[in-house]
């Protein structure tokens, strides 16, 4: 190298050491700009335009701004800005955006970046779980523009709900609305805070309610529990709202909330537009089908609103009809959205076995011991109602040790199982089961070996044959029992309850299903029966009860037709039922107040009534005057 390379070299060596210096420098700074200014720090008319833009839902106009804004602005608060306009791009379907803001070097920069980095890949469905729920939480989020702070407790209030965490996706939405977000928001987070109150399980909602600790959120779990309880009343939502609003008179829930859970209320109760019956209208079992058909009709002509009452149509599966299966399918081909029928067992099971029942069935009885698909409901005048109506009266006497008597056929041994299941569900013991022959007239022997006077008198032979003396001894009946249930129709009941008075069961309470006393029963009936607690449907009563059950009383009243029977108020609360019957799967604590008793849906899909406890006098039967029941009262249980 000759002597002026080397020169030349040394002057330009200095220069080079910088040039490299000032660009591992600026390489470093792009790094880590750990001393750029940071999204909150950021002040912009554009961004104000922005949040303007916002309020007014204006999304595309805002997401331009942001990026408007982020082309002035340095690093990382620039990203920050593009992060936020792609979170605004994601909500209208725009994920090209989020995607390319992600791949920039300051996206993890600084708490703000972090945050709305991880919100974009949440949306993107990058991240998700209990990692997102981290993710979003691990960041301080007081560095975030409160414009950002909403979308962070919304979309940790989506992440809480599919984990299924309510009681926490309602306290995000609260924090939500106290940082008063643009109206469209907050009513979007009102609408999903509701959303989350009708859907959480009632007996929570209670439970919380307990302890709630603020005023807020105490009127928002009232206002969920009273809606929730009235859901199959026709106006119960705005029954409830009225007296709602009473007490809570400076809540904050919107009129328009309260608009739409009316709404929502009414189109959840109103029953489908096209309905097919089933019924034997011909033969045997015509008196029974017609009396059934009287009330759907009842019920459907005391729809008062002309626009909400659906197209009925009868397809008769009697002797001169058709068979369940026949029947099901010429219904299905007439447009029924859904079908009530058929009405007797074998029908029912006959359909099950031979079709696939796509379109909702009603049945009006009960097939036990089987797979029911799920799109078929058992509803039916099914004595074991009865007989689980007495048990939970029983427990509610604090009767809690009882001896059963019932016929020995298989009406008997159902009658007396359901009742044993339920009392001994709620804590109940039976003690013994004693049986009588379905036509035995002499009630005297069966009673005497249920109260052990058989044993009382076998006590006193040995003692007469070991003394030899006529000693003076009168029978004692057991003391461990405090009330006895019956199994009977009226019959048999009138020379059961006799006996047990006669043999020392004086005082001893006496609890029997609807068939041991008829609704025409004689004066010497009601004597033979006095005391007799049973339990009885509301229509039998002649309760007004519901507005729409007093509203189909007065159509056959009206119409002057015979509406006194049990199947009558079957086929009215038949009809009636079609609307609540998704709202009662879903509410399980909830009943319908129906004319043959209130209402709700157990196991295998099968719909329980409740009764009413009545007493037998010689003036016929009497309500009971019991301690009002959580939310069921009068009802049972």
């Amino acid at each position: 190298m000759s002597g002026i390379a080397r020169i030349a070299l040394s002057l330009l060596r200095p220069a080079l050491t910088s040039l490299v210096a000032l660009l591992l420098v600026a390489g470093c700074a792009g790094i880590v700009p750990e001393d750029g200014p940071q999204i909150g720090e950021v002040e912009s008319p554009r961004i104000n335009a922005a949040e303007s833009a916002l309020a007014v839902e204006d999304l595309p106009s805002a997401i331009t701004l942001l990026r408007m804004a982020a082309s002035e602005t340095q690093e990382p608060a620039a990203t920050g800005l593009r992060l936020e306009a792609a979170l605004l791009a994601l909500m209208v379907g725009d994920s090209q955006a989020a995607r390319e803001s992600l791949r920039s070097r300051y996206a993890n920069t600084g708490a703000a970046n972090a945050m709305l980095s991880n919100l974009v890949r949440v949306h993107l469905g990058a991240l998700d779980g209990e990692n997102a729920l981290r993710a979003l939480t691990s960041s301080n989020s007081a560095e975030l523009p409160g414009r950002i702070v909403v979308f962070q407790l919304d979309t940790l209030a989506s992440l809480e709900k599919a984990q299924g965490h309510w009681r926490r996706v309602v306290d995000r939405r609260l924090a939500v609305a106290s940082h008063e977000p643009p109206d469209w928001f907050h009513r979007l987070n009102e609408a999903r805070l509701w959303e989350t109150l009708a859907t959480a399980p009632l007996g929570d909602l209670r439970e919380a309610r307990e302890t709630a600790a603020t005023a807020r959120l105490g009127g928002w779990l009232d206002l969920a529990i009273d809606i929730r309880e009235r859901a199959t009343e026709m106006d119960g939502a705005r029954t409830a709202l009225g007296s709602w609003r009473v007490e809570h008179p400076a809540h904050p829930a919107s009129d328009l909330l309260e608009t739409r859970i009316v709404a929502m209320q009414r189109a959840a109760l109103a029953p489908p537009r096209r309905i097919g019956v089933l019924l034997p209208l011909t033969g045997e079992l015509g008196n029974a089908g017609r009396a059934i058909q009287r009330g759907i009709l009842t019920a459907h002509h005391a729809v008062a609103d002309t626009r909400r009452r659906p197209e009925l149509f009868f397809v008769d599966t009697g002797e001169e009809g058709m068979p369940a299966p026949a029947a099901y399918r010429e219904a299905v081909d007439r447009g029924a959205i859904q079908i009530i029928g058929p009405l007797t067992k074998n029908a029912l099971q006959d359909l099950i076995d031979s079709e696939t029942i796509e379109v909702p069935v009603l049945a009006l009885n009960r097939v036990d011991g089987i797979d029911v698909p799920p799109t078929v409901h058992q509803f039916g005048l099914a004595p074991e109602d009865d007989a689980r109506a007495a048990a939970a009266l029983a427990l509610a006497l604090d009767h809690h040790r009882m001896t059963i008597l019932s016929s020995a056929d298989d009406w008997g041994t159902r009658v007396a199982d359901a009742f044993r299941d339920q009392f001994e569900a709620g804590g109940g013991q039976v003690l013994e089961h004693g049986r009588y022959a379905a036509n035995q007239d002499d009630m005297s022997t069966p009673v005497r070996e249920l109260f052990h006077l058989d044993l009382s008198n076998d006590r006193r032979d040995r003692v007469r044959s070991i003394t030899g003396l006529g000693v003076h001894f009168e029978d004692r009946r057991r003391e461990d029992m405090d009330a006895v249930f019956l199994g009977a129709f009226e019959p048999a009941a009138r020379l059961v309850a006799p006996q047990i008075r006669f043999q020392r069961g004086l005082d001893l309470p006496i609890l029997a299903t609807s068939q041991a006393y008829s609704r025409n029963a004689s004066r010497q009936a009601s004597e033979d029966l006095e005391g007799l607690m049973i339990m009885r449907m509301p229509w039998l009563l002649d309760r007004d009860g519901p507005p729409r059950i007093a509203a189909a009383r007065a159509q056959l009243e009206a119409a002057g037709a015979d509406g006194s029977g049990s199947l009558v108020a079957l086929g009215i609360d038949a009809f009636q039922l079609l609307g609540p019957l998704t709202i009662l799967e879903r509410e399980p604590e909830v009943r319908a107040q129906g004319s043959t008793g209130a209402i709700g849906i157990g196991p295998n899909n099968q719909v329980r009534r409740y009764l009413l406890p009545t007493r037998v006098t010689r003036e016929g039967v009497r309500l009971m005057d019991l301690p009002a029941s959580d939310r069921t009262s009068p009802f049972l249980p």
